[in-house]
């Protein structure tokens, strides 16, 4: 009797585990399923060209010229495909940002998913801004427009060249030609070089936040040195070597 006991208990003991992986499996689907498409959550939307702006509340009239700037920056470049959409959600709320950049992306101000899905944190579209995770504004030209365009550029990237190669690229490459695309206008390399010299503070992406070093070096390579996107992103470059190469370069 006992033994039987002990066989019944087991069973019921296996049926209560299996319930819970049913009801685990299906919550981890469900958050799967939002990850991929999370347009349930955002009940209001705005299409310019092949970008399509999400929200939780309804959006300004302001969000128009904010998306066709967007557009306009991604089109020029040679990456950019007309047919291939392109889903921005702005989450309203710090949590709601963290549920979809996972929590350890929480530095930062966008995120873009493996999907090419791209989530912002909390912004003034009006003002055309977007807030930090301290609740700061962030100043100057990084407007909403740009955090758009430069993270529509990554998920451009990844369709182009795959996501795999794109993942082997140096930091430099990756958020370099993404921040070029972003603020749509050569860089004035001169300049660049001698902030470098200088070890500025905005050359340093670790303590400004910035991105003006890796955008300096690939606005070198691609308007000095003359190599096509494609040429810049076939492959991991040393970002050491062409920050010697641009130091030395008499020509600028």
């Amino acid at each position: 009797m006992e033994r039987a006991g002990q066989t019944k208990g087991d069973s019921r003991s296996k049926r209560v585990v299996r319930r819970a992986l049913v009801v685990l499996t299906a919550l981890f689907g469900a958050a799967l399923a939002l990850v991929v498409h999370p347009q349930p959550l955002f009940a209001y939307s705005l299409q310019r060209g092949n970008i399509v702006l999400h929200a939780r509340a309804p959006l300004p009239p302001e969000a128009t010229a904010m998306l066709d700037d967007a557009l306009t920056r991604v089109s020029r470049s040679p990456l950019y495909d007309a047919a291939r959409t392109h889903h921005v959600f702005l989450c309203d709320t710090t949590g709601l940002y963290h549920l979809f950049s996972r929590g350890h992306e929480s530095g930062g101000v966008t995120h873009t998913w493996a999907t090419g899905n791209v989530f912002i944190r909390p912004a003034d579209v009006r003002r055309g801004r977007v807030f930090d995770r301290f609740g700061a504004e962030k100043g100057g030209e990084r407007t909403l427009a740009y955090f758009v365009a430069h993270e529509v550029t990554h998920a451009m990237t990844a369709d182009h060249f795959g996501r795999w190669r794109t993942s082997r690229l140096s930091p430099f490459q990756n958020e370099g030609y993404a921040d070029y695309v972003a603020y749509a206008r050569p860089v004035d390399l001169a300049r660049g070089r001698a902030d470098l010299e200088a070890a500025t503070l905005q050359m340093d992406p670790g303590r400004s936040g910035l991105y003006d070093r890796y955008r300096l070096l690939v606005g070198y390579l691609l308007q000095h040195r003359g190599l096509s996107v494609d040429q810049l992103l076939a492959r991991r470059i040393d970002r050491a070597d062409v920050e010697r190469e641009l130091v030395a370069d008499g020509a600028l």
